[in-house]
């Protein structure tokens, strides 16, 4: 939101530049994300009136203008249209700064001498965009330009949820002055208002809960027209466009307190009773933003005797608007419940400056004086007149109790010492009162609940930066927490190492998605109709990302996730990690293959290290193979695709033993190889359990590996009906040299072993 320091400094005497006030607010938990600077102050850019103009001699786009200063007549080339004789427009005199480093000349356009330039707001940084001339009011006094619109510098800042209270220009000055920014001026006296003390005949009746406290206050002689210039220039401040006076001084309090309100045009309601109510079915609102809306039950509208007029904090009806043959006015003053306005907004899709504040908690204490200063100005600058006492219905929600706020856990949290004056001083800042039963917040700080809030907003005030650092002792044990999330980084590494690419997926996604997973769980209040469930499976995330790749040329995929699931399970809603893996597309040719198309060994492959070296397990394997062509087509993913799906909810909270650093070995290894030649139909794994069976190396055997696999079609080397397995055997001792006469005699016992288990032979 943005905020004009022009404006700001009505309520505060800034005491610090813009950047180090921004660097204070950023400090104190509020982010300043931007600094704008509106407007030039240059004395060459001054107020200037078009006399006359022609055609220039040899540009048709172009204009020659007479332009006086009020002192001295210049001749301007101009390209705009917008203009006309009598018009007052920014004038930039030869030797003008203009924002963009951008200084004017005198210079000669298309052969015509051009004394200086007339402006557009976008020139002079007073709006993003314009089309022509920046044209003045009428009357606009000659004179330096900055003297008519002085140069602004605007902060955009980021208010959080629970900052309602800087929602406005007031909020933000006292959150300021208690950083340390300024010093807060005293608030204006409030309005002496003149109240007749005959009823005025209106009624007032809260027939839903969903509005605590409602007020209208009714004002007759109002003289609708143009705000004066000092509103028309705070109103323009906030972005928005002027409309008229009585519209303009409801959105200038809006700003100025934080307390929305809204006028009625008093004779465009049915009766004199307004009723607070929940939409009925099939009830409109005609809304002042050219909308027809559908109300629903639970809409919370303001009403009179036959229909709705406005959604209560969001939106008012055009048909009851303020317009210039207004002349009594029922002004709105009121406290909505929060969520019943965020409901109906988001419902509607509707945002206005309004609901934003409602919607977040408006301050309860601020809804009189909001409204007594709209009534003051009302009078003021419309001639209005109070008809009648205002009619209140309902009561403002009840204040928060005191807060206990001990002296040691401050410290304690804290770390440093904080003397009692100083937290005194500091938390009277943010207008909290220390009473005998405790601290008390003001009403518009609903978010001070509890003693740690307290703490909190002394340690923001009196600068985190200032806190002494501190170094625990002692190791914080490993927690389960610690172990799932390192165990997952390993095997998120390991997979990434073997050529894998991680994906984030949504965690949600739309019911055609799932439509062969009747398990998945809808959504009760989904953001939109592409976040309608919670997944059951990670597969459709991963085709989701795997089409968007394919469809940008990306063909070749190796795609795994891990993340969270949400089933339903006897009764009860499960959430649990599993472990997806997708592959599609042509291997990449290397010097050593040609190039081919992934298959279903590939998935095989990584799902073998998985279940076998990783510890996964082939029972924690829930589906493997290809990609189902309903699936596919879902995501319009015409490229054959594996997928393969693994439960590591356990997995990750298994506790692994330690991993044992062994040494490296001193003494050397000894090779022999051994070639069995047995029959065609005789698994690998069997020769080779009978290899370690069979061997008589009394813990020597450190590793065996098959190294060559041989067969003879045509009978001339072995049997055509056999094959020849070669094994590579390394033998090694810890504790000293082998030599040569012991590793021939253990393999000779194992060849003897293995004719007699297996009926082989060997080849040389």
């Amino acid at each position: 939101m943005k905020f004009s320091l022009r404006w700001l400094q009505d309520y505060i005497e800034i005491a610090l530049p813009v950047d180090a006030l921004a660097e204070r607010l950023t400090q104190g938990g509020t982010e300043v994300e931007g600094i704008e600077k509106h407007g030039v102050d240059d004395p060459n850019l001054v107020v200037g009136e078009v006399l006359s103009f022609v055609q220039h001699p040899n540009a048709d786009r172009l204009r020659l203008c007479k332009v006086s200063t009020g002192t001295e007549e210049r001749q301007i080339v101009c390209g705009a249209k917008n203009f006309n004789v009598g018009d007052r427009v920014p004038l930039a005199l030869p030797g003008a700064r203009l924002p963009g480093d951008f200084v004017i000349k005198e210079s000669k356009l298309r052969g015509e001498l051009s004394q200086g330039m007339m402006c557009s707001a976008k020139e002079l940084n007073l709006a993003e965009d314009a089309e022509g001339l920046f044209i003045l009011p009428a009357g606009t006094p000659f004179g330096p330009f900055s003297a008519v619109c002085p140069p602004d510098t605007f902060i955009d800042v980021e208010v959080t949820p629970n900052r309602p209270d800087l929602l406005s220009y007031r909020g933000l000055a006292r959150e300021l002055a208690a950083l340390g920014c300024g010093t807060l001026k005293a608030p204006p006296a409030a309005p002496a208002l003149s109240w007749p003390q005959e009823a005025s005949g209106w009624a007032v009746a809260l027939e839903d809960e969903g509005c605590p406290l409602y007020s209208v206050t009714v004002l007759e002689g109002v003289k609708v027209g143009p705000s004066p210039a000092w509103l028309q220039e705070k109103i323009a401040a906030t972005g928005h466009r002027p409309i008229n006076n009585v519209v303009d001084i409801t959105n200038f309090v809006l700003w100025e307190m934080g307390q929305p309100l809204h006028a009625f045009d008093a004779a465009k309601l049915s009766g004199k009773k307004i009723a607070v109510r929940s939409a009925r079915a099939g009830e409109i609102l005609a809304a002042l933003d050219d909308q027809t809306y559908a109300l629903a039950a639970g809409d919370l509208v303001i009403a009179d005797e036959a229909k709705p007029h406005a959604l209560a904090g969001v939106i008012g009806g055009k048909e009851s608007g303020v317009s210039d043959a207004t002349t009594t006015v029922a002004l709105e003053a009121a406290w909505f419940v929060p969520g019943r306005v965020r409901a109906s907004g988001r419902r509607l899709g509707i945002l206005t400056d309004a609901a934003y504040r409602y919607e977040r908690r408006v301050d309860p204490a601020g809804v009189f004086a909001a409204r007594d200063r709209a009534i003051a100005l009302l009078q003021e600058l419309c001639g209005a007149r109070i008809a009648g006492a205002s009619v209140v219905a309902g009561n403002p929600p009840a204040g928060r109790v005191p807060i206990t706020l001990r002296a040691e856990r401050l410290d304690r949290v804290l770390g440093a010492p904080v003397a009692a004056a100083e937290t005194e001083r500091l938390l009277g800042s943010l207008g909290v009162e220390k009473r005998a039963e405790g601290w008390q917040p003001p009403s518009f700080r609903h978010d001070l609940e509890a003693e740690i809030d307290l703490i909190e907003e002394v340690a923001r005030l009196r600068g985190l930066a200032d806190l002494p650092g501190r170094v625990s002792l002692g190791w914080v044990p490993e927690s389960e927490a610690d172990r799932v999330h390192d165990k997952a980084a390993r095997l998120r590494a390991a997979l990434a190492a073997r050529g894998w690419q991680e994906c984030l997926t949504e965690a949600m996604g739309e019911a055609a998605h799932y439509a062969d997973a009747p398990e998945a769980l809808e959504v009760a209040n989904p953001i939109n109709a592409q976040f309608t469930h919670l997944r059951p499976n990670l597969r459709e995330g991963l085709l989701a990302v795997a089409a968007r790749n394919v469809a940008k040329g990306n063909a070749s995929l190796r795609l795994f996730e891990l993340g969270r699931v949400y089933v339903r399970r006897e009764g009860k809603i499960v959430e649990e990690t599993r472990l997806g893996l997708l592959c599609l597309g042509a291997e990449p040719a290397t010097w050593t293959a040609r190039e081919r198309a992934a298959d279903f060994y590939d998935l095989k492959g990584i799902g073998d290290f998985l279940e076998a070296e990783a510890g996964l397990g082939d029972a924690t394997r829930l589906e493997r193979g290809p990609v189902p062509t309903a699936a596919a087509k879902r995501h319009d993913l015409k490229a054959k695709a594996f997928y393969a799906e693994y439960h590591a909810e356990g997995w990750l909270r298994h506790a692994e033993a330690p991993r044992l650093f062994q040494g490296l070995p001193t003494f050397p290894a000894v090779r022999r190889d051994v070639a069995v030649v047995v029959k065609r139909d005789v698994p690998q794994e069997a020769v080779r359990r009978a290899i370690l069976d069979a061997s008589s190396a009394a813990g020597a055997l450190e590793d065996l590996r098959l190294f060559d696999v041989f067969e003879d079609a045509k009978g001339e080397k072995i049997a055509a009906d056999k094959k020849s397995l070669a094994y590579a055997l390394t033998y090694r001792l810890k504790d000293r040299t082998l030599t040569d006469k012991e590793v021939n005699g253990w393999q000779e016992t194992l060849r003897a072993s293995l004719r007699g288990a297996l009926g082989c032979e060997f080849r040389e």
